[in-house]
């Protein structure tokens, strides 16, 4: 395996396992679409959903 291949083999079970704890079922209501990309080539490696109530707390951008 090359490294190139390690690496996006890496970032997409990392992408699979953050979209897997975050998703929820698509029960109706307004959604927010999640998308991991990788950071280095811009490639979109997984996507979910997560719902949201109208009403609630200004959603706010938390960057690590």
């Amino acid at each position: 395996m090359t490294a190139d291949l390690a690496r996006l083999t890496a970032a997409q079970a990392k992408a699979d396992e953050v979209i897997g704890a975050i998703a929820e079922p698509l029960d109706g209501g307004p959604l927010l679409r999640i998308a991991v990309a990788d950071a280095a080539t811009g490639q979109r490696l997984a996507t979910g959903f997560v719902a949201y109530k109208v009403g609630t707390p200004q959603l706010t951008v938390v960057a690590p």
